[in-house]
């Protein structure tokens, strides 16, 4: 891949970064760490020198964490989900089979009754694939911010910093 030097500039001070991803990519951290910045200094604080960009830093490393336990409770809920659709394409089955043995003679079921019961699970099994796949969209959306993150994090001394 090309290497890319893109100058930008933080808290009034310019740094020339350089790295494999596009100018345009390099320019949005920057201006992602001179928002936090500015909500550091628009808070009120008097803070000087390099620590409102300490404090930026905390927040997004903050807003990084808390993204981070948000894909693992949407992994959760789809784990649920993903269950719970088994269990409906397990019922669905059973009630085609009754109704495949009613119309055969060896069962008497009235036909009514299973036909709504079998609509009645069509429709939770459309609501349930209807939210496993907003789950799944939410869970690509976080992994693309998280390879976003760690894409441009450096690690040393076993320490992920921002690049």
């Amino acid at each position: 891949m090309a290497v890319n030097r893109v100058s930008i500039t933080i808290n009034s001070r310019q740094y020339t970064v350089v790295a494999e991803e596009s100018r345009e990519y390099i320019e949005r951290l920057g201006e992602h760490i001179n928002e936090k910045v500015k909500n550091v200094l628009n808070g009120g604080q008097n803070v000087l020198g390099e620590r409102p960009i300490v404090l930026a830093a905390l927040n997004i490393c903050d807003e990084y964490f808390k993204a981070l336990e948000s894909d693992d409770s949407v992994k959760i809920e789809m784990e649920k989900l993903n269950s719970k659709i088994d269990n409906l394409k397990k019922e669905n089955d059973s009630i085609k089979r009754e109704l495949d043995d009613a119309k055969s003679g060896q069962v008497t079921i009235d036909e009514t009754e299973l036909n709504a019961e079998l609509t009645s699970t069509k429709k939770d099994l459309e609501t349930a694939n209807k939210n496993n796949k907003t789950l799944e969209e939410t869970i690509k959306s976080l992994k693309e911010k998280l390879k976003a993150y760690e894409e441009n994090t450096v690690v040393s001394d076993g320490k992920k910093k921002v690049k």
